[in-house]
């Protein structure tokens, strides 16, 4: 394979590529700050995750209150989204939003101190957590109330800019990924203002503070995770294949689909609990819906993609892209399977939902995150990754791991709750059915431990601008023949 610069692609003008050159410039120090910050909070959120798969098993180690198993599970899961799926969502939707309007980045300071006080207020609510002082019984919500103004005003602060550069975008420019990036900026504020108005304004808790909690998770993944994993998927997909969406129809009826059926689910893993029988009933049916909107996604990804499969072999982006878009299915089944009336007695605060909040936050999201940063990291570095070896062992620690994971989650709460559902076996019979699962649980989050520890090292010598200065961008693996990759060599790395 040729080590000369690839030549430009059908379309692309040098004209095109100083303009991309310069959005990318504008756009580097607040998308490298929030890809190096969330990744720092996945490192502490995979720990955290290794320690409390730990004290399920041996409850009698670490013997500090700070170490509670009730509050290393829920700072687990709060650093893991709020500290690096949000992050990382803020650096690919200010990346591809600025590319997709052409407009340079006018405010990049003001993103970068919006930042530090997002982190101020993640440190402060997973350090509330430990300590004890949060709302440990309220899923996603579980940080101190003093913490959320503070994040809700830091989002803001960082998504203002976003809709500032679509309203500047050219006349008539208009794209699916720029849709689903402005949902989430509008529909998270919506959902965590009225979250914590309700519980620590109005102090609405009792029966409704579950319900409210269980719609405001739900949200989190399917009205804003869901829609900046889509986003990035549905730049990557058609910028590797060389290939236009499919059908825009198709992929603007998911989209209203999307928004349309989401706020209605989220309470359907409460049935049989002391709450309305109707509001799970309707969040059971919302869920089930949502599998139209995700059908359609599916269609539209695999007649893009139809024809170009074997590049998935080779690029790192289309890879994890891929395998999030495998996610987003298994996230999407899951919730309405087990949210069913049949199966509900047995996942009710079970493993089994912990299992499907892996499912949608990092068999999905975080590997499409993945997929993304590994797109962009070179374009806005001018340097290639290290090592295609290494993000290959990336890849498969991940995906091994993180479906080993969710499995046996699943099978970990349905053993345990159809071991609790018999009136003859105690509660401690019910916990052994399980503990064996949860034994291999801790094994899994080594390999997702390393995992992480590989991306994070190739990420800092990346911004520390010790990649590869030239020669080819760095694939998974080198192609033959040499055409059937072409499309990747000439839109992947640093020179694309």
């Amino acid at each position: 394979m040729s080590q000369e610069t690839p030549s430009l692609p059908p379309g692309v003008t040098p004209e095109d590529i100083l303009q991309r050159a310069a959005i990318d410039k504008s756009t580097r120090l607040p998308v490298l700050f929030f890809f190096t910050s969330g990744a720092a909070w996945l490192l502490v959120a995979t720990l955290l995750g290794l320690l409390a798969s730990l004290k399920f098993v041996a409850t009698g180690a670490f013997k500090y209150e700070v170490l509670n198993l009730a509050r290393v599970q829920p700072a687990f899961v709060n650093a893991l989204v709020y500290g690096w799926a949000y992050q990382a969502g803020f650096g690919v939707m200010i990346w591809i939003m600025a590319r997709l309007c052409r407009t340079e980045l006018r405010n990049p300071v003001t993103l970068i101190v919006a930042g530090h006080f997002w982190n101020l207020g993640v440190t402060l609510g997973v350090a509330g957590i430990l300590g004890g002082q949060g709302n440990l019984h309220m899923k996603l919500l579980e940080f101190p109330a003093m913490v959320w103004p503070l994040l809700l005003a830091a989002y803001l602060l960082i998504v203002v800019w976003l809709v500032v550069m679509y309203s500047a975008r050219r006349p008539g420019s208009g794209y699916i990924s720029q849709w689903y990036i402005l949902a989430a900026c509008f529909t998270w504020p919506w959902m965590y203002l009225v979250a914590n108005v309700l519980l620590n304004v109005f102090k609405k808790a009792g029966v409704a503070g579950p319900v409210i909690a269980s719609w405001y998770a739900n949200g989190v993944t399917f009205l804003w995770m869901v829609p900046v994993g889509l986003a990035s998927a549905y730049f990557i997909i058609p910028k590797i294949t060389g290939k236009a969406i499919h059908s825009y129809n198709l992929s603007s009826f998911a989209f209203w689909s999307l928004l349309a059926l989401a706020p209605w689910a989220g309470a359907q893993e409460l049935i049989g609990g002391p709450v309305p029988a109707w509001i799970p009933a309707v969040a059971g049916t919302a869920q089930i819906l949502l599998l139209i909107p995700m059908l359609a996604v599916c269609l539209n990804h695999y007649q893009t993609v139809r024809g170009a499969h074997e590049l998935v072999n080779v690029s790192p982006s289309l890879r994890f892209t891929f395998f999030g878009a495998v996610g987003y299915v298994c996230t999407c089944v899951a919730s309405a399977v087990l949210g069913s009336m049949s199966l509900s007695r047995y996942t009710f605060l079970s493993f089994a939902q912990d299992g499907v909040m892996m499912m949608g936050t990092y068999m999905f999201f975080t590997m499409a995150m993945f997929g993304a940063i590994y797109f962009i990291v070179p374009r806005i570095t001018a340097c290639e990754w290290v090592s295609g070896a290494r993000i290959r062992l990336h890849f498969w620690l991940s995906a091994y791991a993180i479906i080993g994971l969710c499995a046996l989650l699943l099978i970990a709460g349905l053993s345990h709750g159809a071991a609790i559902d018999e009136w003859e076996a105690g509660f401690e019979t019910a916990v052994m059915f399980s503990k064996g699962y949860l034994v291999g649980r801790i094994f899994l989050w080594i390999f997702l431990v390393a995992a992480n520890v590989v991306f994070i090292h190739q990420l800092v010598l990346m911004v520390m601008n010790r990649g590869r200065k030239a020669g080819a961008p760095t694939l998974i693996h080198q192609p033959t023949p040499y055409e059937t990759a072409e499309l990747v060599i000439t839109t992947e790395g640093a020179e694309a």
